[in-house]
């Protein structure tokens, strides 16, 4: 069978019984606020190959440092701009040694957990940001370019320069130029090179006290103002040096921010090795008269697929973790009908392909089917496949009316789903139950032993053991990421990404199955068996 007629076929043989649900929420592409999502980690092996040691989420971070596991301390750093102004930054974060420790700590291996990773000497880190297109020298540094000289910070500046003019000067008149640059330093603050998680930045001059803290008086306004936030993270925070005073050098390049990826270069190469190359990801788009929807995909099991979320500026490097939901884009945005759209997929010890730009056209599927169940709103997590499933005329609700994405699965509902996503069939009754043809089948295929009620509630880590054994996915040794379940089908599925947890770390295995969690992992089944065909 073609994979259009399999397609075809696994559509029509879901359209009874359970309306086949979405994956999660439709994702919207978002031209502002914060365009960082997930931080890379690379780590450079003696091949000179890249490997990804671990990925963190801003989210995480953030969430880290209001738990108190990320240093909080305020920093302070002044700088010269090549406009007419001064700028006054603060910042909250990580150090780069204490980075590489918190990332390898995030790593899902054990084998990368355990590496002897540092940042001394000539050991070399190298910054990506959104807008680049790969690591470059402006933004590599050795740990000695970084912490072997003195830096400071200049609380005295914002006072003593001249806007106007764009050098140093005594407004009272009592010092010539080189004594004021001498009386700045006498008041330095030594400061150091930070990772921020937090930070603000804003253009200085004499404003006639008009930020309340004094023309003059900057230091920690921005943190007490509670104006730090994430937004830019993560961002390079250099202090200046001696040398860059005196020589009345612009630094406010050095502050570069939205790093997207780090590379850890050390001068002896740590012991790692690459445990395969992440597939290139995929993508198919369908429409309506508003909106495009995105799909990725990736062969490789539990990697994580990355997208660009601002169409506005679709060649920024993709920092957003794909999750199954349908990706929205404004047609509007592209009125040539195709989208670029930049995407990565990556994975924990291995190296990938890298930023791949992908040119998507519509197949032409319009979807203009007007949605009748008062209980699947806008907004809601399973919306927008119900609402493409149903216009299609693959899926129903239980009444005309009503989905209810609430409703426990039963047994025999869940067996007939997941039979035929993978493509067993129909099957026959054989006694006086609608399903028992499909239990029949069940057993005599070795995707369960059975006998109980088909009407009784299936738990998620019963249907996770039949998916698995449908699917072929020999169970995985892999560490769980769930702090209750280690069980091998449920981390197969995981990293086939079929499934995933609860939102809390938990996979709730005892736990009953909802009509919108199986139909959730019953389109990802769909999709994965249509990628095989």
């Amino acid at each position: 069978m073609t994979g259009l007629k399999k397609a075809a076929a696994l559509l029509l043989s879901m359209t009874m019984l359970l309306a086949l649900c979405c994956v999660g929420a439709s994702a919207k592409t978002n031209p502002a606020k914060q365009t960082v999502g997930t931080v890379l980690f690379y780590v450079a092996n003696s091949k000179g190959e890249n490997i990804l040691a671990a990925h963190v989420t801003v989210l995480q971070m953030e969430k880290d440092m209001e738990a108190g596991r990320i240093d909080g301390t305020n920093h302070n750093y002044s700088l010269l701009d090549r406009y007419v102004t001064t700028v006054h930054q603060e910042a909250q974060g990580f150090t780069v040694p204490d980075f590489v420790t918190y990332a390898q700590g995030k790593s899902t291996l054990a084998s990368v957990r355990n590496l002897n990773l540092t940042f001394a000497g000539q050991d070399k880190i190298r910054f990506w940001e959104i807008d680049q297109t790969g690591f470059d020298n402006l933004d590599t540094y050795t740990y000695n370019d970084l912490y072997g000289v003195p830096r400071y910070n200049f609380p005295l500046l914002y006072e003593y320069w001249n806007y106007r003019t764009q050098d140093y000067f005594d407004p009272a008149g009592k010092m010539t130029r080189d004594q004021v640059i001498d009386y700045i330093f006498s008041h330095a603050e030594p400061e150091t090179m930070l990772l921020s998680v937090r930070a603000f930045s804003q253009r200085y001059m004499v404003t006639g006290n008009k930020y309340g803290a004094g023309d003059y008086n900057m230091e920690n306004y921005w943190k007490s103002s509670g104006l730090m936030d994430n937004e830019r993270t993560i961002r390079v925070m250099k202090p200046m040096t001696k040398e860059e005073l005196y020589n009345k050098t612009p630094t406010a390049s050095d502050t570069r921010y939205w790093v997207a990826n780090i590379l850890l270069n050390m001068a002896k190469a740590p012991d790692i090795t690459s445990l395969g190359e992440v597939a290139v990801p995929t993508a198919t788009m369908t429409e309506d008269s508003d909106n495009y929807y995105i799909t990725f995909f990736c062969a490789t099991p539990g990697a994580t697929i990355l997208y660009n979320q601002n169409y506005i500026s679709p060649g920024y490097t993709p920092t957003y973790a794909y999750t199954g939901e349908t990706v929205t884009v404004p047609k509007s945005n592209f009125p040539s009908c195709t989208v670029t759209m930049a995407c990565r997929a990556v994975k924990d010890g291995y190296t990938d392909a890298g930023v791949q730009t992908l040119t998507l056209t519509s197949s032409g599927r319009h979807i203009t089917w007007a949605n009748p169940f008062a209980d699947v709103p806008d907004g809601a997590w399973y919306y927008d496949y119900v609402t493409e499933l149903a216009g299609r005329g693959t899926v129903n609700g239980t009444s005309a009316s009503t989905f209810e994405p609430d409703g426990t699965v039963t047994w025999g509902q869940a067996l007939k789903l997941v039979m035929l996503a993978t493509g067993s069939g129909e099957q026959s009754a054989t006694d006086d139950h609608w399903a028992s043809g499909y239990l029949s089948k069940a057993n005599s295929d070795g995707l369960c032993s059975y006998y109980g009620s088909l009407d009784a509630a299936i738990s998620r880590l019963e249907l996770c053991r039949i998916a698995a054994k449908a699917l072929k996915a020999e169970a995985s040794a892999e560490p769980s990421p769930f702090s209750d379940t280690s069980d091998g089908t449920v981390l197969a599925l995981y990293q086939l990404g079929v499934i995933n947890g609860m939102g809390d770390g938990t996979f709730g295995a005892g736990g009953t199955v909802t009509r919108a969690q199986i139909s959730k992992m019953i389109w990802r089944i769909y999709y994965l068996e249509l990628k095989r065909a």
